[in-house]
């Protein structure tokens, strides 16, 4: 059955947008006036647009000479809308629409005022819920200062101006900030004018391309930049507050590069005559693509580029790829409505990865992108509360809950499959012409699909209309053939939990599988179109290890036979196999534990194969996966023989040490902190003492430790420390002037495992020194114990009304609390209480995500019920601990 959306009137349609806006940063207030300019569609004697948190104190119409008086304003509050119902019909045609909100002097009187003496009647609030046109303060020189930004994806221009705030209703806008002097203003434009008067200035911007109002943004504040000129010619600028410009800088010359790139690689030169980077000291996403007017967390932007990290540089240089990535893909051709929302999200996170791995090859980015993004999407696709990538909503505000890892990395990992069944060249090719011809315009993913297939002349529709359409996705069974070469496949829908029902398995998917071996180790392609079917793969000798999903570009399980299974153990072992396919083995094995279809005493098997690995993504993969098992066998007698397990598995990679190697690799220093992490974890006693010595040392001189080793030190002070080590941490974050110092301090704070002190730390959670941004940070670690896993969630029910309060509108953040304090659990009266909990407590767009951690701790219960005997029999036998 059809979603039927609930869509503004179609009567009239707004082409150009003359905004003004005043904010007052001593009332936290702001008011507004605009003139729209409109087309009348249709005869019509009212005029229906979104408004939330606004006030149009009054409204006419300009139709040449002739003015049309509004005679009553209505809101309606439930769809966000306000109503102008007018004297007399407005005949189809051009007209203007004369708009005052939150009380400012009519249209096109000049406003005057000073710093200190502003306008009476401003009530629009300069709010604090990271969403709409909101405040954001920081210290500087020992005071606090504030600065107003915007975020209006997906639904919260609304919150800022009279609008139509639907992604299709596109039109052009003219903006004009007056704020106090001393400050700056930013917006999607150059300025185009500005004029002071007394204390006060006002700033006029270039009038903007055709675009949707999600991407408008106007910031105001004490900034300061860093720039550079591209080879196109492209002014490049980074913003910050004052102090931190220079930390802009590795992200400038990131940036700087990666437009110029894609302007090479879409095929159309970058549109704007400038792109603005701003760090905002309070966001609640990431990082939002605004056309020609980035803003970032802090987090997401700035580094100190000579002694960051390289986790820190790898975020900070896909965070830029991804938003310049939308400049194109979202800002020039942009989705229809919220259901094609992974056309802008899965896109992105696919083209933003190809250009780090352009410009950092030596970071191995296709293979983190196995991990960080499909096997992400595989875990969260697995659950019967997924959705379809395609999902469409009636209401804008229902599509906070789709900003997931179905849009983002399920969409960018089909992406990846597109590409590799065209090709790049006419892959690239149908990228070109569906930006030319949607350019400034609206698309749908079928609209993709065709100018894909008159790029590569290749039935891209039938391919792919099943990825994006259903839920889900399969897992391919093999086993081998009655003749050489031969081996029997078959698919059905894969889930964490539990076999697919008749009606859960309909789907039949169209599967591009890479095939390799030993003998023929360069991959091929077949097609599986049918439920089951016979592959013919290339192999010298009968007995010889055979590899499915080679290269792990499709969206989709593998479970082999025994022998099939045992003959890629000791490809495994003997490094036989590319990197990617080692990490999509194990990953692969923990999930068919999980699901019931192997016992995890045979993942725990296989994974003893990997002990010489040397690959960063694989040990960081598989210590996430072991690390879920650890979770899950909390608490058990098995605990200790699991460390037992562990310490073994990493005692041939324990050689990488403490100290970096000259010359040695980004991603050996990324290994490092991996190894150092799960050793510390599992009680290896050299490790937690020299943690601890180096800590003393930090604390002492902060820069005798690595950036990469912050983390591992910290984390494990912590779990071995007590009320001195958090208030010693505590210390830290409050001193830290770079951002990722800081968030790594605030994390490592709920690591204890004390429980006066996990109280402690969540308490501090909801204390003003930790940003609203952040607190999620702090309750996640928290709650990364089984011990703090219950005390966790109990503030959390305890302090519901609290969190909310502090929280506002912040995007998904409610959602992400909710999550990390729940999914973990493994009894199913655990289940049951969370269930009973938001029975009787709600907040907006969690549903899902409430329904997902449900069925994570039901899935975990079974998953423990099932294997416990099991494993505790394979790890007493092979790992018991000598008492």
């Amino acid at each position: 059955m059809a979603t039927e959306r609930v869509l503004l009137p179609s009567a009239v349609t707004p082409t150009h947008y003359e905004l003004s806006l005043i904010p007052d940063f001593s009332t936290f207030k702001f008011a507004g006036s605009s003139i729209v300019d409109l087309t009348v569609n249709e005869e019509t004697s009212s005029i229906t647009f979104n408004g939330l948190d606004i006030e149009v104190s009054a409204a006419s119409v300009t139709v040449g000479d002739k003015t049309i008086a509004s005679k009553d304003i209505t809101l309606d509050a439930e769809n966000e809308t306000i109503t102008v119902v007018l004297e007399s019909v407005l005949s189809k045609g051009d007209a203007k629409l004369n708009l005052l909100f939150t009380g400012v002097s009519p249209i096109n009187s000049t406003i005057v005022f000073s710093s200190s003496s502003l306008p009476p009647l401003l009530s629009g609030e300069l709010n604090d819920k990271l969403a709409g046109f909101y405040r954001s303060s920081y210290e500087h020189e020992g005071e606090t200062k504030w600065l107003a930004t915007t975020q209006f994806e997906p639904a919260d221009a609304r919150r800022a101006f009279p609008c139509w705030d639907e992604p299709a209703v596109k039109a052009q806008f003219t903006i004009s900030l007056t704020f106090p002097a001393d400050m700056i203003a930013l917006s999607n434009m150059p300025v185009e004018s500005e004029s002071t008067e007394d204390d006060v200035k006002t700033v006029k911007f270039g009038k903007t391309p055709i675009m949707s109002t999600y991407l408008v943004a106007f910031c105001i504040g004490h900034f300061e930049f860093i720039e550079t000129t591209t080879s196109e010619g492209i002014k490049f600028r980074v913003w910050t507050t004052p102090g931190k410009k220079e930390m802009g800088s590795f992200a400038l010359e990131v940036g700087a590069k990666v437009i110029t790139y894609f302007g090479e690689y879409y095929g159309i030169p970058f549109p704007l005559p400038k792109q603005d980077f701003l760090a905002v000291p309070d966001f609640s996403a990431g990082a939002m693509e605004n056309w020609g007017l980035v803003t970032y967390r802090e987090t997401a932007l700035l580094c100190d580029t000579e002694g960051a990290s390289v986790a820190s540089k790898s975020r900070i240089a896909y965070v830029v790829s991804h938003e310049l990535a939308h400049q194109w893909f979202g800002n020039l051709v942009t989705m229809e409505w919220w259901k094609e929302l992974w056309l802008n999200e899965g896109f992105a996170t696919f083209v933003g990865s190809q250009a780090v791995a352009k410009f950092f090859p030596e970071w191995d980015i296709w293979t983190q992108f196995i991990s960080d993004y499909i096997f992400r999407a595989l875990q969260v696709d697995s659950l019967r509360n997924s959705h379809p990538i395609e999902v469409d909503i009636s209401k804008a505000r229902q599509i906070d809950e789709i900003f997931d890892a179905v849009s983002y990395c399920k969409g960018a990992s089909v992406i990846r499959m597109i590409e590799n069944y065209l090709g790049e060249a006419d892959f690239k090719r149908g990228l070109n012409l569906y930006l030319e011809k949607f350019k400034y315009g609206n698309a749908t993913t079928q609209d993709l699909w065709a100018s894909l297939t008159d790029g590569s002349g290749k039935p891209v529709k039938e391919l792919m209309d099943n990825w994006v359409q259903k839920v889900g996705y399969p897992i391919v069974s093999v086993e081998q053939g009655d003749t050489k070469g031969q081996f029997k496949v078959s698919q059905k829908r894969f889930f964490a939990a539990g076999a697919p029902t008749p009606e859960e398995d309909e789907t039949v998917w169209n599967i591009s599988i890479g095939v390799c071996s030993k003998s023929h180790p360069e991959i091929k392609y077949v097609s599986l179109k049918t439920k089951t079917g016979v592959v013919e793969v290339d192999i010298d000798e009968d007995d010889e290890w055979v590899k499915f999903n080679a290269g792990q570009s499709g969206f989709y399980r593998v479970a082999y036979s025994a022998p099939l299974s045992e003959r890629l153990g000791v490809a495994i072992k003997e490094k036989q196999l590319s990197a990617a396919d080692r990490l999509g083995i194990q990953n692969d094995a923990f999930a068919l534990s999980k699901a019931g279809l192997i016992p995890l005493s045979q993942t725990l098997a296989l994974i003893q194969f990997y002990v010489e690995e040397d690959d960063y993504t694989v040990w960081s993969d598989l210590s996430a996966n072991l690390g879920a098992v650890g979770t899950l066998l909390s608490g058990t007698a098995v605990d200790a023989n699991l460390d037992s397990y562990t310490l073994a598995l990493y005692s041939s990679i324990k050689k990488l040490g403490w100290d970096p190697v000259e010359g040695e690799s980004d991603l050996h220093k990324r290994l490092r902190a991996v190894v150092l992490s799960q050793l510390s974890n599992h009680g290896d006693a050299a490790v937690v003492a020299e943690a601890k010595k180096r800590f003393a040392q930090y604390v002492e001189d902060p820069s005798s430790l690595a950036n990469d080793l912050h983390g591992v030190v910290f984390k494990t002070v912590m779990r071995n420390g007590g009320k001195t080590e958090y208030d010693s941490m505590k210390k830290i974050y409050l001193a830290a002037t770079q951002p990722e110092n800081r968030i790594r301090a605030l994390q490592c704070l709920g690591f204890s495992t004390q429980e006066v002190v996990i109280l402690e730390a969540l308490e501090y959670a909801l204390s003003d020194e930790v940003r609203t941004q952040d607190m999620f940070y702090l309750i996640w670690t928290c709650a990364s114990t089984s011990a703090g896993r219950v005390l966790a969630w109990n503030f959390v029910k305890t302090r519901w009304d609290d969190i909310l309060a502090k929280l506002g509108g912040g995007m998904g953040l409610v959602g992400r609390i909710i999550s990390f304090t729940t999914k973990d659990g493994n009894t199913t009266e655990w289940a049951d209480d969370v269930e009973a909990f938001f029975e009787t407590h709600h907040a907006d767009s969690t549903e899902r995500t409430i329904a997902q951690s449900l069925e994570s701790i039901r899935a975990n219960a079974a998953y423990l019920t099932r294997n416990l005997e099991d494993v505790s029999a394979f790890l007493t036998t092979n790992y018991a601990v000598k008492q």
